[in-house]
Formats: structure tokens, sequence, C-alpha cells
């Protein structure tokens, strides 16, 4: 099934209201004056670099003293050389393994006859290097920030994503017992995530989910070439094998963004490509066929037929009902060497929209696991019909794929699960989708890890691959070859048999006990603890926050909220605010969720795990050290013009985002009478907003947090405004006063609401 959507002109994210109040202050900063390109002509979005770069010109180091007018230096002293991010080291470099010149949290380079995998921990804020061959941890190199994924470039340098700090950390291999040496820093926008680069190895790729954006770098010196915003939530992207093209996958949203590269490697446009899901399920009765359930979110959807293995109509066998589902955690992508890229994911049926036992149907299993195929031209995305659930052994958090290219073996890491499983490559083919539409039918075998994988790399000279186990802090490698050796066949399938090698990680750092505790249990799947289905919490909250799906519920249709920064401050909970404390509104979802339920321990460490998560930083807050690290910023005529624009736009969307926060606070709009103190959370009571459907069973609902609500459509309990935009105009006379609203006020009252 495929389904084509125009990308959204998502507007980036915009500073603080404080950094926002500053830039239109008369200061004698050059950076301030730019607000005074907000009225002009051709304004449009501030890409999030340019923020990010203005905020780190505009604000000085808490840990530097104020400043102060420098002494003139003597005459003989010498200006120190700009930072540079090009290769020093003499002598030989490490050599990437990877095919594919995809980024993952492991990334393997043959160095001196030794395989090397170079592994960032994002709970050790650290990069380790590690000698695959003699199975030992060589060196630990700590970062700048905690890493998501890590790339080596073709001339041995190491770039790793620094996903809370918005920063990419270049650095260069100095001996393979020791630790990298850092070359600079390069501002990107908010939460780079995945990394990839073009096959000619000029250009370097970065999706930034909480800046939702995707940034092209030329590798040589790690200059900016272009930026593009995508929709919510990008994660793995890898170009494609003519280079004309990046996939770039979502999070949450049941998309994979196609994005057209220049001849530069910048991305110039983006169309969407659904995948979204049918699942062929029998009615209760057969008597009659039963009629769809209806949906209860607005997506990108459709049916189509397929038949079955001898050739019929599927629907001729026995009478079904045709159930959309929709594609979430999207955070893998993996390229074979046909070109066609593979998406594993999961299918989530939210259930239908006049009510249920709970969230979702109490009847079927809400998850399934998936595999979308994308041709190469990046045409089409081949999502085929399932006809039954899996049970509880499905792949329902799968963070990380890769593709061993000789025997065509398809690997995905299984968070949850701790397991990985191998997938024949070859049974679909794109155009033409399989007569069966269960991933069983595809599946090879399966390897147990250790707890918490989260990436994978391959060795195909050596058809083995390396898997990092992010809870254990723990390498497997275990075998990438259609026929892997003894197998046994388990509960959920063909299992490796005997003991496979594990390498320990020397971490500095590690979460607390309770914190990783709690880690574990909120990412639980396959068992009947949280949900009767084998659903963890992060199947409906991905990284603590939302899974932008509407779900059903007794009392109605109910949006998923976002959870990070949201816990405290925020009483009372649930959309009726019907539970006056975290504990009252845990045991409610527990019981709906029809699970056995956790131990008052277990929801404490689940409590203090949410409670730790931070937003991603929108611009590093940098000391003095790293200020001399950062890469040198254009010194060209032609780059320099090229950047004016830009900066002018963020100065354009600070100012813009100013006037939003005097119209939010207007007693007009109203906006600021329920959405109460600094941080905008909640007056506590519960309003009639005329929002209520006949599916209702409450017409009131209570006062949601605003904090981070520009990173968590859909809108309203039940999701029906897509957009914030949408959202604003929608509510007059109900939800505050904005029909009196100039469309440029409207406009400035969004890009407020989305720098909180």
């Amino acid at each position: 099934m495929e389904t084509l959507r125009e990308s959204r002109q998502v507007h980036p994210p915009a500073l603080q209201p404080g950094q926002a109040r500053r830039a239109t202050t008369p200061r004698r900063c050059p950076c301030h004056t730019l607000a005074r390109w907000a009225d002009g002509p051709g304004m449009r979005a501030a890409a999030p670099t340019a923020l990010a770069l203005l905020a780190l010109a505009c604000a000085p180091s808490p840990r530097d003293p104020a400043p102060a007018p420098p002494p003139s230096p003597p005459a003989a002293a010498e200006a120190p050389p700009p930072p540079t991010c090009a290769r020093r080291a003499a002598g030989p470099a490490p050599a990437p393994l990877d095919a594919t010149h995809a980024g993952s949290g492991v990334a393997l380079a043959e160095l001196g006859g030794r395989t090397l995998a170079f592994v960032a921990d994002e709970d050790d804020a650290a990069l380790h290097t590690v000698d695959i061959d003699a199975r030992a941890a060589l060196a630990r190199t700590p970062l700048a920030g905690r890493p998501a994924q890590v790339i080596v470039l073709g001339d041995g340098r190491v770039v790793a994503s620094l996903r809370d700090r918005a920063l990419l950390e270049v650095l260069e291999p100095v001996g393979p017992a020791a630790p990298l040496e850092r070359r600079c820093l390069v501002p990107v926008a908010s939460e780079p995530m995945g990394l990839a680069m073009t096959p000619d190895r000029a250009t370097l790729l970065v999706a930034s989910r909480w800046g939702h954006a995707l940034t092209s770098l030329a590798t040589a010196d790690l200059r900016r070439t272009g930026e593009l915003p995508l929709a919510r939530d990008p994660s793995a992207v890898v170009a494609s094998s003519d280079g004309r093209r990046a996939f770039v996958s979502h999070a949450v949203g049941g998309r994979i963004s196609v994005v057209t590269l220049g001849e530069d490697g910048a991305p110039t446009g983006a169309r969407e490509l659904s995948t979204d899901g049918v699942e062929r399920r029998a009615p209760r009765s057969t008597s009659k066929l039963a009629k769809p359930f209806p949906r209860s979110s607005s997506g990108p959807s459709r049916k189509v037929s397929f038949d079955l293995e001898d050739g019929t109509p599927f629907q001729m066998r026995r009478p079904t009902v045709s159930v959309e589902r929709r594609g979430s955690q999207g955070f893998a992508l993996a390229r074979a060497a046909s070109g066609a890229v593979f998406a594993p994911s999961a299918l989530v049926d939210p259930g239908p929209a006049t009510g249920a036992g709970g969230y979702g149907s109490a009847l079927v299993h809400t998850v399934i696991e998936h595999i979308a195929v994308v041709d190469a031209m990046g045409e089409r995305a081949d999502v085929p019909p399932v006809s039954t659930h899996l049970g509880l052994g499905g792949c329902r958090l799968p963070r990380a794929a890769a593709i061993e290219p000789g025997d065509e073996v398809l690997l995905v890491a299984c968070l949850g699960h701790d397991e990985v499983i191998a997938y024949d490559a070859r049974a679909q083919i794109p155009g033409k989708p399989q007569r069966t539409g269960s991933v069983r039918d595809r599946e090879l075998f399966r390897a147990r890890v250790g707890a918490g994988p989260t990436a994978i790399a391959v060795d195909g000279a050596r058809r083995r691959a390396v898997v990092f186990s992010r809870f254990d802090g723990a390498l497997t490698i275990l075998p990438a070859a259609r026929d892997p050796g003894p197998t046994a066949i388990g509960a959920s399938g063909k299992e490796l048999a005997g003991e496979l090698p594990v390498i320990a990680l020397p971490r500095a750092s590690r979460l607390d006990e309770q914190r990783a505790e709690g880690q574990r249990l909120f990412h639980a799947a396959g068992g009947r603890r949280v949900a009767f289905d084998g659903r963890a919490c992060a199947s409906c909250h991905p990284d603590g926050r939302d899974d932008a799906l509407t779900w059903s519920t007794p009392e109605g249709p109910r949006q998923t909220p976002m959870l990070m920064g949201r816990l405290d401050g925020t009483a009372p909970y649930g959309w009726e605010g019907s539970k006056k404390d975290l504990e009252s509104h845990f045991a409610r979802t527990m019981s709906r969720l029809a699970g056995t339920g956790l131990s008052a321990k277990e929801r404490d460490a689940i409590f203090a795990y949410l409670r730790g998560m931070e937003p991603p930083a929108e611009a590093a807050v940098l000391t003095a050290e790293e200020r001399a690290a950062l890469a040198a910023a254009p010194a060209g005529a032609v780059e320099a013009a090229a950047a004016e624009p830009t900066a002018a736009a963020a100065g354009a969307r600070a100012a813009l985002a100013a006037r939003g926060e005097e119209l939010f606070h207007a007693r007009e709009a109203g906006c600021s009478s329920c959405h109460v103190g600094d941080e905008l959370t909640t007056d506590g009571a519960r309003h009639d907003v005329r929002s209520a459907t006949r599916f209702e069973t409450e017409r009131s609902f209570e006062t949601p947090s605003l904090r981070f609500v520009g990173r968590s459509a859909p809108y309203y309990h039940d999701g029906r405004y897509p957009t914030l935009l949408a959202l604003v105009e929608g509510v007059d006379g109900s939800m505050g006063h904005t029909a009196h609203l100039s469309a440029g006020d409207r406009r400035a009252l969004v890009a407020y609401l989305e720098s909180l």
C-alpha cells in the first residue's frame, strides 16, 4: 500500500521568550539588529540551525566572566588560528566498513588489519573504541554531550551526533588504543539523531528530531550547505545509491520522507510516503460482513486489495473486515544492494471512535510488527496487509536495522524484547508485495542479546553483526548470514543456539539504580505486566513523548499526551482531570490496559526515569573551551552572502515570537487566564469549551500544559486539529478569542507557542 503526501512546511522552533524580547531591544551587539527584517518582504520561517547560531552568537556562557574590553595585544602577538574540522594526523586512517554510508549507534572500521567498533554510549556520554577481533575494549572518549549515532567519514574522522546539545562532535583517531581527539564542534538543528553520507562521501546528512529538519554539511570542512524543515520527529536517514535522494524515517506519524538532494548534496524538497497499513480481520460473526471500524484520527492511508497464495481474492476465502492501522515506531532504516529501503515499524490499531474498554480495542492485539519497503526511486512504499497477529513475540519497538549485502539478510534490533530478528530481505520485492502479509513468513532466525538493543552494524566481509545493548552497556557479536549455524526452535521462532560473544564496555557513568530499573520497565515489551497484548509504556510514549495518535477510551477519543517535562506541576491528571495524583492516574492506566500490574516500587522507578528526562537544547550553551572548538564560520564572500538571508530570517522569527507573547498575555485573547505561571502549565481546573462530541461521556476537560506544545501535534483532546494554526483559528469564542487577530498576528501567536 502506498500513499504520497506533500511535505508540510512545519515552522522551525523559535528562540525562547526571553531571547525573543532581547532580539527586539536596541543594543550595540550586531546580532540583535537582525529583527529589522521582520517586516520586510519575503519573510519566512528561520532554519533551526540559524536559530542555534543566533543563540550562540548572542548569549554569553554562564561559565564565562562578564565581558570586558580586551587589552591591546602586544605588537608581536598573533591571533590563534581558527578551529578546523580537517584531519590532522599522518599515517593510516580507519576505513569505514558500511557500504551504505549510514550512521548508527555502532560504526565499524578497519585499521591495520583489525576491525574496530566506535560505540555511541548515550548513558555514559562517551564514545568507546572496541577491537572486535580481539573482543576487547580499547579506549573511552568523553564527549561534549550524549551521542545518538556515530559515523566514520571517508578519511577516517569520526562524527557523533550529540542529541542533547544541538551539536556534532568531530573527532579523529590518533591510535587504536588511545582516546579520540576532538577536532571541532558543529552547531545543527535541535536533537541531531540520524547520520548518513552520500555515496561520494562528500556530504554528511543530519536528521534532527526536536528541530524537525534535515541538514547537509560538506564533509571536507563540515560547512553547512543546506537545511530543509520536515514533519515532526525525523529519526534515521540513509542516502539513495545514486546520491540523488535521502530517505528519512519519522518516529511517529506513519511516514517516510523522500528528500531530493541537489548537486552539492543539499536538500531541496521533500514528499512523504505513508507507512500506514491494513489488517484483514475476521468479524465476530461470520453471518454477514462487518463494516470497518471508523478512524479516530486523521492521516493518509488507503486500502489495497491483494490476493492469497493460490491467486484467489482474500475476501473469497472467508468473510473479513479491513481495519486500518497506523504506522508508528519509525526509528530505523536499512538500504539493500538493490537500492530498496527497508523500514521496520509497528502497525497500530487505536480502536473505534465509539469507545472501548481501554486504549484501543480490548479484543485484538493493538500493535503488530511490520516492515515497509520503499523502492529505490522513492516512488512508493509497499506495506502488505496483515491477516493475523503474531502473539507476544513480535518486534514492537524496532530501534535499529542493517542489511548484510551478500546473503541479503535484514537484521532488526528489537528494544524491549532484547533480541535481534533476521529477515530474508529478498522475500519482498519492491512493487510486487508478497502474497502473504505476515513478517513471520520472512523470518530467518532470532538471537538473544543484552538488555536494550538500540544499535546494529554489519561486517559484510566476515558475515557478522555487532549489536549495542544500551541498558547493559555491552556489545554482542552474532552471525549475519542466511544459514547462521546451529539453531533451536523456541517459543517465538527459530533461535540461535549456544552462547554469543559479549564485550562489556568500561563505563565511567551510568544511570542510578532506580532510574535504570525504570528505563528497563518503561521499554519492557512482549509480556503481560503492562498490557494484555504485550505493549510497553514506550509503545505509546516513545522516549517519554507521544505517539501522535488518538486512542479510543470509555470516555471517548483521547489524544496521547507527552510525558517528558509534564509530570510535575500539572495536576490533576487525565484529559478529564479526574485523578489528583500520578499514582492514581497510573493505576487507572494499568487497569485499562488489562496487564497483570507492577509493584509500587516498580511504578516509582518509572516515575524517576521519566522525571530524569530533559528536553533537547535548542542551542548549546558552551563553555569557553567549547566555544574555541566551534567550526570556523564561512569566510568567503559567496558563503557570507548566502548566510545573510538565513540570519535575517532567524531575527524575524524571534521578533514574531515576541509579538505572539504579547498577544498571548493580552486580555482580549484570554489565553493566559487558563494557562498560568511562568511555564504556562495549567490552572488545575476543568472547562467546558464546547468541544465534546456525541461519543463523549464528559463535556469538561482539564487545562493541559503548554510545555513543548509545538512538538506534540495533533491537538485538542481528540486530536482534531493537525497544526497549531488550525487550533488557533478553530477555537475562537470557545477557548480564548482569536477572530479579531489578523492573519499575521495569528502566525505570531503560533510562533510563540512553538517557542515554549
